[in-house]
């Protein structure tokens, strides 16, 4: 969440923010905030001032009868008051826990994902693709020309659910019997070949002093709400039956490592010399992905159940950009290992997607059987919005205490990347080459085959 003195003193930034990041405050009264700021602010002076008048009293060697009468008058009102401020901040809090963070100076302003902008492109034939180069090809279409392989192929490429019932390595008929739609079982290499990315994907990480972690998938709601999952995305969270959970808590299965990896430090004060923390975990995950539709749905690209490879980090403010950055970097190098097109996209204003994004990257892999681009990973600034929530805190050298930033990243996001492969090393015969880098983990698999 922001800070609420910086919302009451930018109060008409916040209101623009709002408007274009395409969020809806006025439910929850958000224009009301400046004047219940000022009447909590009115209300605690006054409780401090009764305070300090009791504190007087009870100093006092020899109480007369007019004082004891004050001091139980005094108490009478704090209490009062007390139970006034409880309800307003009630209030307070529950604006500031929907006004959205921030967006960055350099975020594109737009509505929707037609205005994201595209940052850079990268294809085996054309090597990267700047900036200038993308603004001189035009949107969306820019990496075309890059892919004759790819454009002479369109009339024979399968997707990745016809190849994956070929080749038997996914199974939705079955899965659908067992658990409903959107469901899926992986078979023999398939598995396999998610296996060979986590590896790939752990010496690189490893190499670079993150930190393996294996997190709880169920969380508290202070998890949630700490990432900011909760309240805008709620409805995309699955909560688990508490009649049978100790304390009789509430609990939510994770829709990714993000919430219980930053919850790591919740109620926390870190050392300055613990930073950058650099750590990734593999999990599932699961969404109820309410208000997908069409193609979106078929096969593994949108599903309830899916594994992730997420990558965070909580770092001094000044250098969250320069982690973002970091992240996309590691991102570029495992497609361009893979020899996976793609493209980054600079998230426009309106398409930010969760609160505590500042600043958004999406990375998507060019599909020739669609003749479009998938979203792959994202990479999010939060600067402070999530370490306010879960009250993270680092002790700098001088001694004082400031709020850290943080950075996650979709490292992989397993059943989506296995789609790019399947799609990108398809074959006429519906086979699927293995990526050479993953050759060293495939226990001797170079192709998939049909049974």
């Amino acid at each position: 969440m922001l800070d609420p003195n910086y919302v009451f003193e930018n109060f008409d930034l916040i209101l623009n923010n709002c408007q274009r990041r395409q969020i809806n405050i006025n439910s929850v009264g958000v224009e009301n905030f400046p004047k219940i700021y000022q009447e909590r602010k009115k209300i605690i002076q006054q409780i401090e001032n009764l305070r300090n008048t009791r504190n007087s009293l009870s100093k006092k060697t020899n109480h007369s009868e007019n004082d004891i009468i004050e001091a139980r008058k005094i108490k009478t009102e704090i209490q009062n008051l007390e139970q006034k401020l409880k309800n307003i901040e009630k209030k307070y809090y529950e604006i500031l826990s929907w006004i959205p963070n921030v967006a960055s100076k350099d975020t594109p302003i737009g509505k929707n994902s037609e205005d994201n902008v595209e940052y850079k492109a990268w294809s085996e034939q054309a090597g990267i693709l700047s900036k200038q180069a993308i603004n001189k090809a035009g949107k969306v279409q820019f990496l075309m020309p890059a892919f004759p392989k790819f454009l002479n192929q369109l009339s024979e490429a399968r997707d990745h659910v016809e190849i994956g019932k070929i080749l038997n390595i996914i199974d939705l008929e079955q899965s659908a019997k067992v658990s409903g739609t959107r469901f899926s079982y992986l078979r023999g290499a398939l598995v396999l070949m998610q296996n060979a990315l986590h590896q790939l994907m752990i010496e690189r990480l490893l190499s670079e002093n993150f930190i393996p972690m294996i997190p709880p998938l169920l969380v508290k709601d202070k998890a949630l709400f700490g990432s900011s999952h909760f309240p805008g995305d709620k409805d995309q969270v699955y909560a688990i039956k508490n009649d049978n959970i100790e304390d009789n808590n509430q609990l939510y299965l994770v829709g990714s490592a993000e919430p219980s990896l930053f919850s790591y430090f919740q109620d926390k004060i870190i050392d300055q010399t613990q930073l950058p923390f650099k750590a990734f975990a593999l999990t599932t995950c699961f969404r109820s992905e309410v208000g997908s539709w069409g193609k979106d749905v078929r096969g593994l690209k949108r599903v309830h159940q899916f594994d992730k490879l997420e990558m965070n980090a909580v770092v001094l403010p000044e250098k969250s950009n320069e982690m973002m950055e970091y992240f996309l970097s590691i991102n570029e190098w495992l497609l361009q290992s893979l020899k996976i097109p793609y493209r980054v996209l600079s998230m426009c204003t309106g398409d930010l997607g969760y609160y505590a994004a500042s600043k958004k990257y999406d990375v998507e892999a060019w599909l020739p059987s669609q003749q479009e681009f998938m979203e792959l990973m994202s990479d999010t600034n939060t600067t402070d919005y999530q370490a306010r929530r879960l009250n993270i805190k680092v002790k700098l050298e001088n001694g004082s205490k400031i709020i850290p930033h943080t950075v996650n990243d979709t490292g992989i996001a397993m059943g989506r990347m296995l789609i790019a492969i399947i799609d990108n090393y398809q074959k006429s015969d519906g086979s699927v080459e293995i990526p050479k880098v993953l050759h060293k983990y495939m226990f001797g698999i170079k192709e998939i085959k049909r049974e």
